[in-house]
Formats: C-alpha cells, structure tokens, sequence
C-alpha cells in the first residue's frame, strides 16, 4: 500500500513539474487597418485572438484599454437582447404596436454599432500603447532616443 502510495505521489509531482516550464517567444507588432488586425503579418479572425500578446506585454495601460475592449463588446452583446426581451413581455392577446417595435430594432441596432465602435477604439489604444512598450530598447542596449513636438 505504501509502495503504490509513493509511486502515485512520484508520478502527480513529476507531472507537476512538468507542466511548470514555459516557453519564452518574441512578442511581434500587432497591425491594424480599420476594423481588421494582423498579428506578425497573419490576418486575425476577431479581436479576442489578440488577448494573449496584449496581456503577454504585461503593461499596466494595455490591459486597461484590453479590458476596456471586452466590456465594451459585452454591453454590445447583451443590448442585442433588448428586441426580444420586449416581445417576449407582451401577453399573447396584445398586438405589437409596429411603430414601437421599429424604433426599439432600430435603437438597438444603432446601440450595438456604437458599442462596436467604441471597444474598437480602445482596442486600436490597447494596440497602439502595445506596439510602443515592445519597441522600446531594453535597458541593457545603447542608445539615443529624440522626441519632437510638431504644433
């Protein structure tokens, strides 16, 4: 019994310590034209593919706006509920005003593009300060840096 004890024990640790090495890649630039975004020259299907390199960087202000982001496209979702949150509270036996029910389509839809649009820009933010902070020199390098202020 002690034998199989100690045997399982070996086997779950050296599992464990296994499963603790990480592999160290370089972070490449994230390039974005319009809504669309590429990750080391690849096409990125959605947003939510670039959550690994942005919180990878580990800086305090693109995860902010990364968040930011994802919240925004959350509220973006669930206000897509609204249409049918309104239906589904009219009793059998009323009819459904046409008028009312094209303006709630319709702010819902305005709704859910505005949110879209502003998670976007916290993205393009979030990339934006990601692609300066792995630019940046590391401090065991040489180096000149020269800013200048155009008015």
């Amino acid at each position: 019994m002690k034998k199989s004890l100690v045997f399982i024990f070996c086997l779950l640790s050296a599992g464990l310590t296994y499963g603790q090495r990480y592999k160290t890649i370089e972070l490449k630039p994230i390039s974005k034209q319009g809504w669309k975004y590429a990750y080391d020259l690849k096409s990125v299907s959605s947003p939510a593919a670039l959550e690994v390199p942005l919180i990878a960087v580990n800086d305090a202000e693109v995860n902010r706006y990364f968040k930011a982001s994802k919240t925004w496209r959350t509220v973006g979702s669930v206000v897509t509920v609204i249409p049918f949150i309104y239906i589904i509270s009219l009793s059998n036996n009323v009819s459904i005003n046409q008028s009312t029910f094209w303006w709630v389509i319709g702010s819902t839809v305005l709704a859910q593009i505005g949110f879209e649009a502003v998670s976007h820009a916290k993205l393009g933010m979030a990339i934006d300060r990601y692609n300066y902070v792995i630019m940046q020199p590391s401090g065991n390098s040489l180096g000149l840096e020269l800013t200048w202020k155009f008015r």
